[in-house]
């Protein structure tokens, strides 16, 4: 395997834990009482905070074997990840309007990186 390649693989893995932790930490926090600790005596809001932790190690890896206008560009796709990740978790269809702005994510980035 190529270290680009390699990059690229940590980069999506990095997105895919973003995008699950981002999830969890929504979850907790709309089905915790309005108490500011509330949430940290939920062992799921810490595995929130570990798959937010993970996904910085794996996106720091990724920026180690292969360069940042290739790494960025994919951590953009933590959004495009977690629509779809979140409907399977909360058991909702995603609708039109959010199905076609999760393509904007991708084709914005090229655009930004300029």
């Amino acid at each position: 395997m190529t270290s680009l390649a390699l990059s690229v693989l940590l980069a999506l893995a990095s997105a895919v834990c973003y995008a699950a932790g981002a999830i969890l930490q929504e979850h907790v926090a709309a089905t915790t009482p309005r108490l500011a600790s509330a949430p940290l005596r939920r062992g799921s809001w810490w595995t929130a905070v570990t798959l937010n932790g993970a996904g910085a190690i794996l996106h720091v890896a990724a920026l180690a074997y292969g360069p940042l206008s290739v790494v960025q560009p994919l951590g953009a796709l933590t959004i495009v990840f977690a629509l779809p990740m979140a409907a399977v978790f909360v058991r909702r269809r995603v609708g039109a309007a959010a199905g076609g702005a999760r393509c904007w994510p991708p084709w914005g980035s090229p655009g930004c990186s300029r």
